[in-house]
């Protein structure tokens, strides 16, 4: 089997690079088409600040005219609000955009909140909520609800040592009936 010559050049896309969070990465976001399935496209990292957006290139074509979408995590230090990419148009200086922050959840209905069954004296339970209606696995059980999110959430914050330390007896006096201690 013999290796077609590959061939490395300049290529162009659509840019656009977004804060993560807010620490010092940004995305680096670049999305095109590339005209045939042979073809390959990479954001590369050059000296200093700079990307390229570079397309892998054979001289055969197997036509297919295919999108991309390439993403880079990019430390930026400093105050720095662009980032550059040459591309086969040039020099493109993209604004750096905020953080994308996720929209709050919508109270669709009850919920029901969930622990892990575990032994007694054990700290630190884990909680999660559920929809009404969602199958969960038996080594949890129900521990509030069912109520709206906002009361769920409220139910979590609050200190529940008490009602833990009474739902870890009771769970041990289950298993002790079941095994037949009791």
């Amino acid at each position: 089997m013999t290796r077609e010559i590959t061939t490395r050049m300049l290529g162009c896309a659509d840019y656009e690079a977004r804060w993560v969070d807010d620490s010092q990465m940004v995305q680096l976001t670049a999305r095109g088409f590339l005209p045939c399935a042979n073809h390959h496209a990479q954001l590369e990292k050059r000296l200093g600040a700079t990307w390229e957006m570079v397309f892998y290139t054979q001289e055969s074509c197997t036509e297919n005219y295919s999108p991309f979408c390439l993403q880079a995590l990019v430390m930026v230090e400093g105050k720095n609000d662009t980032m550059i990419v040459m591309d086969a148009l040039g020099e493109q200086v993209i604004a750096i955009q905020p953080a994308k922050r996720a929209a709050p959840e919508e109270d669709s209905g009850p919920y029901i909140v969930y622990t892990r069954k575990s032994a007694v004296n054990v700290p630190d339970e884990t909680y999660f909520i559920q929809p009404v209606g969602t199958k969960v696995l038996p080594i949890y059980s129900r521990t509030f609800g069912p109520a709206n999110k906002a009361d769920c959430d409220a139910f979590i914050a609050t200190a529940n040592d008490k009602f833990m330390v009474e739902l870890d007896e009771l769970h041990a006096k289950i298993e002790r009936v079941e095994v037949g201690e009791d």
